[in-house]
């Protein structure tokens, strides 16, 4: 574990540049970007804290090595003298001879060689200002990998836009002391990798952990900056998100209709706010049109939207112990008249007429009742029983059978 600042390398004439960062200009011009990023990162390194340079034999004669040790270099003071002038010691710098990248298998050696020079919970900052070809996404997904192979922390991915300034020619006729190139913070744009991982596992599986986790750090710096005037409302949606899927993973029945509504509630308002989170914007359409589109009129209904909400997320036991406490739900409305679905008294006597085939309640019920208690068993008791034992195939298409009878013959008997 340490710090690592790591660079591409390439063959161009670099022209000598002063550079800025967040305000900052750099004490003096230098010839490579490298230089200002030890004098802005780097001074507070120490022992097992490294500057890794990844180039080509190509690149090492004309910019790694001085003009005494290439004829071919293009400068007397080459890049690995140049960062010992900055103040550090010879055993921080290294490099790491990589091929040009031409092929697939150059692409993967280069992945290789990325990976093995970042060990367990380094603290990364990666230069990309002079990656060629595809170097800078490759750079990007081996990042990524090492984040979760390795708990990696990538501190910054930075850019020097010397492009910014004009084009060459222009740039040569500059005095040096108004060439000033400024260093864009591109770490921002990592957090599209969490983004994407967080969405996608919301839509397939209606889990928003990592929404929160994701959002709610992002949103921390805002909310604190303008002591929650600005943030609370989109903080409020995920926070709700993660309790109704919280909710629906435990099947917490009583809390689900709330929990709905207090989603529809805000979404207005975290809409009004998705300039501060972005990559929220594509999914909360979604969330609107899924949320607005459920009949929460009462328990029942409610119900019966959840346990498609849990078979459209591969939810299945908790689909299938939703709807067998929804048909209990509607007994008690329906059939004994209460509105007190929590009373322990009242669901045993509803439990007890569906199970007795009391001829007060439909045929029809009873019997979706008895297919559903069977399935719902056999799940709940892991297979372990002597008789009725269903393939893992078959619950999933009994759960969307089950829930489309139950919905018919539920709404029917209640209008």
């Amino acid at each position: 574990m340490g710090h690592k600042l790591l660079s591409f390398l390439g063959t161009t004439d670099y022209r000598k540049a002063y550079y800025s960062y967040n305000g900052r200009r750099s004490g003096r011009a230098y010839q490579f970007i490298l230089e200002a990023l030890v004098e802005f990162f780097c001074e507070d390194w120490s022992v097992g804290d490294r500057v890794i340079v990844f180039l080509t034999e190509e690149a090492e004669k004309k910019n790694w090595l001085s003009k005494a040790e290439s004829p071919s270099a293009n400068f007397d003071v080459g890049l690995r003298e140049a960062l010992e002038n900055c103040g550090l010691n010879a055993d921080m710098i290294s490099s790491v001879e990589i091929p040009e990248g031409r092929n697939e298998e150059e692409l993967w050696e280069i992945f290789g060689k990325i990976n093995e020079a970042i060990d367990e919970r380094d603290n990364v900052f990666f230069d990309v200002t002079h990656s060629f070809r595809s170097l800078p996404l490759l750079a990007l997904i081996v990042l990524n990998y090492v984040r979760f192979l390795k708990n990696v922390s990538v501190e910054k991915i930075l850019y020097g836009a010397m492009e910014a300034l004009g084009p060459l020619k222009e740039i040569d006729k500059m005095d040096v002391e108004v060439r000033v190139v400024p260093i864009f913070d591109l770490t921002p744009f990592v957090s599209l990798f969490d983004w994407t991982v967080a969405i996608d596992r919301y839509l397939k599986t209606g889990n928003a952990e990592i929404i929160k986790e994701v959002g709610i750090e992002q949103l921390k710096p805002l909310l604190k900056r303008t002591k929650g005037e600005e943030g609370s409302a989109l903080r409020e949606l995920i926070n709700s998100l993660d309790s109704f899927s919280r909710d629906v993973s435990t099947c917490r029945g009583p809390n689900l209709k709330p929990s709905i509504e207090r989603i529809l509630k805000v979404l207005p308002a975290a809409e009004g706010e998705l300039e501060t989170l972005r990559p929220f914007s594509p999914l909360i359409e979604k969330i609107r049109n899924r949320f607005s589109t459920m009949n929460i009129t009462d328990d029942v209904t409610c119900g019966l939207e959840i346990a498609n909400w849990c078979l459209e997320n591969n939810l299945l036991q908790q689909g299938f112990t939703i709807l067998r406490e929804t048909i209990l739900n509607h007994t008690i409305t329906k059939i004994l008249g209460s509105s007190v679905l929590k009373n322990k008294s009242n669901r045993e006597e509803a439990e007890t007429m569906l199970n007795c085939r009391d001829e007060k309640i439909p045929k029809e019920i009873l019997d979706l009742w008895g297919e559903i208690i069977d399935y719902r068993n056999d799940i709940n008791h892991a297979g372990w029983r002597e008789q009725n034992f269903h393939k893992e195939n078959d619950f999933r298409q009994k759960l969307k059978e089950f829930g489309k009878k139950a919905k018919n013959l539920l709404t029917e008997t209640t209008k």
